[in-house]
């Protein structure tokens, strides 16, 4: 047994379960201390990258599902499905319980329309537990059997708040309740955090079809507070920052939120996460665990390439074994904590 796979993989469950509920207390769930960052939060995509981590965490498992119940009108269904489909991103399986316990109140009577995400297990199939190492003693959900999944029933506490508007994280919220839960509050949030940028480029790091995408913004040009101008055979699309600071209501002098993009960076953390559980992979050798996450490295590389850190993952090709695992967490640790605070568009 290699000590140091086991102790990276718990080591990276903890980043991520730490980073899981900072990003969720910023949008209003209790029990964290809320440490403010300078990111907006992709609300689909956390999700879907959230319930398996949360697997490792019942109580942060319950209070996702305490939000949502409170605040699952503000989420897209439509974006959710694309970016499971799009990304691979999450377990449906895990979430399709919560979708039908939240169908059955009528303000999320739409969330039903998640059941084509995957088809609920055949009744013969063995349920496996939710959260790892808690036996259940009490009446298994029904929801979540039906499903495949045995946990105990679900006790809501109910101390949920709504997104804050005057906060960075929550900013995708706040176009939202301005422009809509469609594509033109993403393509807004995007064109607020950059310079400039031309359709494709902003359908794919919003996760939106480019048509789409290209009809929001010639429709927002005519306001005449979006401007476009090619740079060679490009249509590039740009708002003047200075016009739009009045929705910056957390720091009049500060920057518009970081965009990330969220979801093929998920889908990276997840398939890293999955290559170190992998079963019986402790017991193989420091070169096979290497050749192993090497190739998950390799795999993750495009997903890198569009959130634009490829280049902090791209360890040395000399590292091998337990030296290039701690490469590989380290440089996650640090993505996570410091790469993402870069600054924002240039007024």
């Amino acid at each position: 047994m290699n000590p140091s796979l086991s102790s990276s993989r718990d080591r990276l469950r903890e980043v991520l379960l730490q980073f899981v509920w900072r990003q969720w207390s910023a949008l209003g769930v209790a029990g964290y201390p809320q440490t403010p960052d300078p990111w907006l939060i992709d609300p689909e995509a956390l999700l879907l990258f959230s319930l398996p981590i949360a697997r490792h965490d019942p109580r942060l498992f319950d209070e996702i599902i305490d939000w949502l119940h409170r605040n699952g009108s503000l989420i897209s269904l439509q974006r959710l499905q694309a970016l499971s489909k799009d990304h691979q991103l999450g377990e449906p399986t895990l979430l399709l319980p919560i979708a039908e316990a939240m169908a059955t109140h009528s303000p999320h009577a739409k969330w039903r329309t998640l059941e084509k995400l995957a088809a609920p297990v055949s009744p013969n199939t063995t349920p496996r537990p939710l959260f790892e190492g808690v036996p259940v003693f009490a009446e298994a959900d029904p929801l979540f059997l039906r499903w495949g999944w045995q946990r105990g029933r679900i006790e809501l506490r109910g101390m949920s708040q709504a997104p804050r508007p005057d906060q960075p994280a929550t900013f995708l919220f706040k176009l939202r309740a301005l422009f809509g839960r469609q594509v033109r509050a993403e393509v807004l949030a995007w064109l607020l955090s950059h310079d400039h940028g031309h359709p494709a480029e902003i359908a794919r790091q919003t996760g939106y079809f480019r048509r789409s995408v290209q009809i929001v913004l010639n429709e927002l040009e005519t306001s005449g507070l979006i401007r476009s101008y090619r740079i060679g055979r490009e249509k590039q699309f740009s708002l003047l920052h200075a016009q739009w600071r009045f929705l910056v209501s957390w720091n009049p002098d500060g920057n518009f939120p970081v965009w990330v993009t969220w979801a093929p960076l998920f889908q990276a953390l997840q398939t890293f996460l999955a290559c170190l559980s992998e079963p019986g992979l402790e017991e193989r050798s420091e070169r096979f665990q290497s050749i192993q996450m090497r190739e998950a490295l390799n795999a993750s590389m495009p997903s890198l390439v569009q959130v634009g850190i490829a280049h902090r993952l791209q360890s040395k090709p000399e590292m091998t074994g337990s030296t290039l695992i701690a490469a590989l967490m380290a440089d996650i640790e640090t993505i996570l904590t410091e790469q993402l605070n870069h600054p924002g568009p240039s007024s």
